[in-house]
């Protein structure tokens, strides 16, 4: 729950916003939480805006009024209103270690980041998150031991070039791994799916596409954009310029980087 000082400062748009969306704006040397007027505004507009006071709600994210002192406290919250990076400005992070932990172990980066926003390891933000990074790491492990083994029990040395491959060729050790790693995959999705919609929900973010359809637009970036989303997830809830990213980390961060939820 917010309400308005009666102030306003001329800020810069950040996105496209919709009415009544939040956001934190730089003005002078301090970090001060602002609405969207009346209309909405278009990407790149200045305009008047009016400034925000939070309310003391639990589980609050809003990030209240400022002093210089208090900037890098700010700066590692979480912004309202757009997200801090667009969706494929993930390879802007080819040289940090985020990039490759998205890509080459994406379960282990959700789980970083469910468990950095307290949410148990089917993205739920209820229930215990102690061990939501331990889960989904040793669900990637799975994961890799089981497509190795049935890898190798199906590699056959000197295969014909013009062999044909058919479904009938298949044991049932082929059709139980399948099914174990299935399980996972549709796991993972609904969690990612939670996490994105709760994180939008939270901090007032507009759809990537189908607006107003509900959490169908994160189901669509989960499954389609999986290691992207999940990049953009964790780039959003801390500044990287201020906690960097820590790969043997449950959260992905430093034991000091700030909370946001």
């Amino acid at each position: 729950m917010t309400a308005t000082t009666g102030e306003t400062v001329k800020v810069e748009a950040p996105s496209t916003l919709a009415e009544g969306y939040t956001f934190d704006a730089t003005v002078n040397g301090k970090v001060i939480k602002v609405s969207v007027p009346p209309g909405g505004v278009k990407e790149g507009e200045m305009f008047d805006a009016p400034i925000v006071t939070a309310v003391a709600d639990e589980g609050a994210l809003a990030t209240p009024l400022l002093d210089a002192a208090s900037k890098d406290v700010a700066a590692a919250k979480a912004v309202s209103g757009a997200w801090r990076h667009g969706l494929f400005e993930c390879f802007d992070t080819c040289g940090n270690g985020v990039f490759w932990m998205a890509c080459c172990c994406p379960l282990i980066a959700m789980g970083q980041l469910l468990q950095r926003l307290k949410m148990n390891f089917m993205g739920e933000p209820k229930g215990s998150y102690k061990n939501t990074c331990m889960i989904w790491t040793v669900l990637m492990a799975v994961l890799v031991v089981i497509e190795s083994i049935d890898s190798a029990l199906n590699y056959v040395k000197d295969t014909p070039s013009d062999s044909v491959f058919t479904y009938a060729e298949l044991t049932a050790t082929d059709y139980f791994f399948g099914i174990i790693s299935l399980i996972i995959i549709i796991f993972s999705l609904v969690a990612l799916t939670r996490a994105r919609f709760f994180m939008r929900e939270k901090w007032g973010i507009p759809a990537d596409c189908c607006e107003g359809s509900g959490c169908l637009s994160d189901c669509c970036c989960a499954y389609w954009c999986g290691c992207c989303a999940t990049i953009q997830m964790m780039r959003h809830t801390h500044d990287e310029t201020q906690d960097r990213y820590a790969c043997g980390s449950k959260t992905g961060l430093s034991d000091d980087a700030v909370d946001v939820v």
